[in-house]
């Protein structure tokens, strides 16, 4: 690179390196790059390359990415919570324990994830479980009405993602219908114009289950545009059944 185009690499240009292999499913190379750095990554490679291996199912490799990036941000949640995720994925729930506990006895608390609409001059702000907005019934009867429509589409919930044992898997349906996205998408097919947009945003990473469930709520049931924008990156659902992520994120 600074041979042939007199530009020296920066960590930047490492981490997008390492997240160009995360998204080709080539885990392996992408590790032997890191190892081959002449510094460690920067939080950025290690969260993308701890993306990866939660897309992917990698579980050591996953593990070793988190304590990194746990290192490098001891206060972010978001690394031991992507790391749950993928032992909860492969059921290994005496693994995912084991970082609940570890969380609770460093003190790391997992951000709350909430999602909110602009209408008109209100932000409309919703939580997982939320009842608190005065049109709750309305908007919980277009939520029920919704999930009716994309299950007989063809959607099925991913209980896989939840990283509890102790509920069955209709109780982890029910949680993962009344995250906050889901709701807020809900509210803003109630109060916003055909024809226009919807545009939610939310403060964390949005659920592998929720972008599966916008996907088919766009694409199968409302023909709408639907724009959630989290603290990753922007998801344009489109009446096609693409997303911009192309499904990584």
């Amino acid at each position: 690179m600074d041979k042939t185009y007199g530009v020296v690499p920066r960590e930047e240009h490492y981490s997008c390196v390492i997240d160009l292999f995360g998204r080709a499913g080539r885990l392996k190379e992408a590790k032997e790059f890191i190892d081959r750095m002449p510094y460690e990554p920067n939080a950025y490679g290690w969260c993308s390359f701890l993306g990866a291996c939660r897309i992917h199912g990698h579980k050591e490799m996953g593990k070793l990415a988190a304590e990194k990036l746990v290192k490098l941000e001891p206060e972010n949640s978001g690394a031991l919570v992507l790391l749950t995720n993928i032992y909860a994925k492969k059921r290994q729930w005496e693994d995912v324990r084991s970082v609940r506990i570890r969380m609770r006895d460093g003190n790391v608390k997992k951000l709350p994830g909430f999602s909110w609409v602009d209408l008109g001059c209100q932000t409309h702000v919703f939580g997982a479980e939320d009842w608190s907005h005065p049109n709750k019934t309305t908007i919980y009867e277009k939520l029920d009405n919704l999930f009716d429509q994309i299950k007989a589409a063809g959607y099925v919930p991913l209980t896989d993602f939840v990283p509890l044992d102790t509920i069955d898997d209709g109780l982890k349906e029910k949680l993962l219908h009344h995250h906050s996205e889901r709701i807020a998408t809900a509210f803003a097919l109630i109060t916003m114009p055909i024809g226009k947009p919807i545009i939610v945003k939310k403060n964390i990473r949005v659920c592998v289950d929720c972008h599966s469930a916008i996907k088919f709520i766009s694409n199968k049931v409302t023909s709408r545009k639907i724009i959630v924008r989290d603290n990753s990156r922007f998801h344009h659902f489109t009446d096609d059944g693409s997303c911009s992520c192309g499904g990584y994120w």
